[in-house]
């Protein structure tokens, strides 16, 4: 299991205890460290609906400008990978948002 996300994300932070607490060993990907591509986040598109994937309330999302955000897709989400709704989890065959 891979838990992708930001290490100091509450919600990352439960579901790493969370996946714990239940026997698993989840390995945490955090974007601002190991970074993202437009391979994976291809990837998690193939699973989760980019409504879904897309976090609408984030800060970053405020601050962008409305030509980006009418274009958003697998790119802007590479350029800003905090717009990733967290966690989002590798279970070991398809990606899903949260636990």
């Amino acid at each position: 299991m891979i838990i992708y996300g930001i290490k100091n994300c509450d919600k990352v932070r439960a579901a790493m205890k969370q996946a714990t607490a239940n026997g698993q060993s989840p390995q945490l990907h955090d974007f601002r460290v190991d970074g993202i591509d437009a391979d994976l986040v291809s990837r998690m598109l193939q699973d989760i609906d980019l409504n879904q994937l897309l976090n609408k309330r984030s800060t970053t999302w405020k601050q962008l400008d409305e030509a980006t955000k009418a274009a958003a897709d697998a790119a802007v989400l590479v350029a800003h990978p905090t717009l990733i709704k967290r966690p989002v989890v590798w279970t070991g065959d398809h990606f899903k948002i949260g636990l």
